[in-house]
C-alpha cells in the first residue's frame, strides 16, 4: 500500500489550510507469501484503500492568555468517522537557552455518520481533553514533555513523559512512556525525517 498527502493554503493572512489523506492498497490478484507479508506489515490484516478530507485553521491567541490557537475538522468516510479538534498553546520563553511551551487540546469525536439503508443508526459520541508542557532547550535541539489525557471511554487521567532530540537536517529521534486505560505501561522510541521543499 501508499500513502498520499495533499493540502492547499487558501488564505495568507490566517494560517487556513484544506487536504486529503489516501492511503491505496494493492490491487489484483497476490501469492500465499505476498498476502502473509502485507499482513504481517499490518497488523494481521490485510490493507484497505481509503481516506479522509481535513480542514485546518491557525490564528494568534488572546491578548497574554494564550499565543495560537489551531482548530481542525476530520471526516474519515472509510473508518465512518468525523472529529473537530482544537489546541490552545502558550510558549514562555526562560531564559535564552530555555522555553516552555503549554498546551491545552480538545477534541469531539463522532462514530457512525454515515447512514445505511435500512438500518436505523445512532450515531456516538465521545470527547478527551490533552494538557502538556513541553521545555525546550534551544542550543541542542533537545525538548522534554510531560503530559496527561482524559477522554470519555476513560475514568482517570492518563499520563505520559517523552523526549525529542533534533540530530541533523531534519532528522529526529524521540521517545515517550506513558499509562494505558488497562494500567500498563506504554513505551515508543520513533525516528524521522522530516523536509520542506
Amino acid at each position: 500500500s501508499s500513502a498520499v498527502s495533499v493540502k492547499q493554503s487558501i488564505s495568507p493572512f490566517l494560517d487556513t489550510r484544506i487536504g486529503a489523506d489516501m492511503t491505496v492498497a494493492r490491487q489484483g490478484t497476490m501469492t500465499t507469501s505476498e498476502q502473509l507479508s502485507e499482513r504481517l506489515a499490518n497488523g494481521g490484516s490485510l490493507p484497505q484503500s481509503g481516506g479522509s478530507a481535513w480542514a485546518a485553521i491557525s490564528t494568534g491567541g488572546v491578548a497574554s492568555i494564550w499565543d495560537k490557537t489551531s482548530v481542525e475538522a476530520r471526516v474519515d468516510p472509510s473508518a465512518d468517522q468525523s472529529k473537530v479538534g482544537t489546541s490552545l498553546s502558550k510558549s514562555v520563553p526562560l531564559s535564552e537557552q530555555y522555553s516552555l511551551t503549554l498546551q491545552n487540546g480538545y477534541n469531539f469525536i463522532q462514530q457512525g455518520v454515515v447512514p445505511v439503508p435500512g438500518i436505523i443508526s445512532h450515531p456516538s459520541r465521545s470527547y478527551d481533553t490533552d494538557q502538556s508542557a513541553s521545555l525546550s532547550v534551544n542550543d541542542t535541539g533537545t525538548s522534554i514533555t510531560a503530559g496527561q489525557t482524559l477522554s470519555t471511554s476513560d475514568d482517570r487521567w492518563l499520563r505520559r513523559i517523552g523526549a525529542e532530540q533534533k540530530l541533523f537536517d531534519g532528522v529526529t529521534v524521540s521517545g515517550s512512556v506513558g499509562e494505558t486505560s488497562q494500567g500498563t505501561t506504554n513505551k515508543s522510541i520513533s525516528a524521522g525525517y522530516k523536509r520542506s521543499w
